[in-house]
């Protein structure tokens, strides 16, 4: 489906359009004291399908320069809704090139498209903005005449830490006692099973891409039940993150050895970031020792990587366990977004979002 509206072209990308999509991704204006380019180099249209069951991305296209000048994306994936299944679209990747900024109702035109092609398919639509873009987030929570509504949920935090300072000497448990495993999947369908409908936005399943089963761990009690398991996901080969400039006092900071005061190697610039993202971390009965314990015995597996990703929104239990942690972190904003004054309500079940997944 495609229509035209004077010079400019709307349609839905494809695989040849992918090189000029990598440019709207990193056609980027940066600022604040560490600014940070996220990317999906080598080919943005195929890393963003890897993402979800169906995923559709409206591209505005200036037939006068062949020129794609706007993008939006709607990531398709179910996900339990107050613990039923549903289908839940991500809006992510909304963009328009530089010299087309003043052409805000390109952004309109984008989100229009999208719906068209979504409505059909999706149950809940939610997006993210980031704590620092304050420009999004004027623009977008106000409602606007032939604008989606977006309903600020609450704070989504993402935790960076790493694999060292990791001896806080936990109390009131034996740890001695518990087999923690890395790669032995046994029991593990069903230990998810009786976990992930509990959350609101958790995936269905665990078959995530790229993860195996050499990439999860688990805690096991004495009688080899797990009471704790999470997954390592490691998407570096189609998803960055780039410190392109540090700036302030943290020119000086990055250049020094904080891995030695238990914080994560600050990132080269311009070098993509060695991470993993720590992803279906869940823990019988959300006990927070067990969490903590099980977390840091992670992270001391995990040295090849600079830092590990956490992302828990404001009523997940587990931000308490990041007063015990060091950590860098970054605030975004989570919404629900609506075209109508139809909206699927959530119930009170703590937040879930895979942050791989953003």
């Amino acid at each position: 489906m495609s229509y035209r509206n004077n010079t400019l072209e709307y349609s839905l990308a494809n695989e040849g359009d992918s090189h000029q999509l990598l440019e709207l991704f990193e056609d980027m204006d940066f600022s604040g004291n560490i600014s940070v380019l996220f990317t999906r180099r080598p080919n943005p249209y195929n890393s963003l399908m890897l993402e979800g069951n169906q995923v559709i991305i409206p591209i505005v296209r200036d037939s006068s320069n062949g020129i794609i000048c706007a993008m939006g994306c709607c990531i398709i994936r179910k996900a339990f809704i107050n613990g039923q299944i549903k289908n839940v679209g991500y809006l992510t990747g909304l963009k328009i090139r530089k010299e087309y900024k003043s052409k805000l109702y390109l952004i309109r035109d984008v989100y229009n498209y999208l719906y068209q092609e979504t409505k059909d398919k999706v149950d809940i639509y939610y997006s993210t903005i980031l704590e620092d873009n304050k420009q999004a987030q004027k623009l977008l929570e106000k409602k606007r005449k032939n604008m989606p509504l977006y309903d600020f949920k609450g704070d989504y935090t993402v935790y960076f830490f790493a694999h060292s300072n990791l001896n806080r000497i936990l109390k009131k448990t034996d740890y001695k006692r518990y087999k923690f495993e890395k790669g032995n999947i046994n029991g593990l369908e069903e230990f998810y099973k009786n976990k992930l409908s509990n959350f609101n936005f958790s995936p269905i399943d665990t078959g995530l891409y790229g993860i195996n089963s050499e990439d999860f761990y688990a805690l096991r009690n004495e009688s080899g039940d797990i009471i704790a398991a999470c997954c390592l996901w490691d998407q570096r080969e189609y998803k960055q993150y780039i410190v392109t400039k540090y700036s302030g006092v943290f020119k000086y900071i990055n250049r020094l050895p904080t891995n030695w005061l238990g914080y994560p190697t600050f990132p080269k610039e311009n070098i993509p970031a060695n991470y993993a993202s720590i992803s279906l971390f869940y823990v019988d009965h959300m006990d927070l020792n067990i969490g903590e314990y099980f977390l840091r015995q992670v992270a001391k597996s995990s040295k090849q990587y600079e830092f590990l990703m956490l992302g828990l929104y404001e009523n997940h239990d587990f931000n308490k366990m990041f007063k015990h942690i060091k950590h860098i972190k970054y605030k975004s904003r989570l919404y629900t977004v609506s075209w109508t004054d139809e909206v699927l309500d959530l119930d009170g079940r703590s937040i879930n979002i895979e942050v791989g997944l953003l």
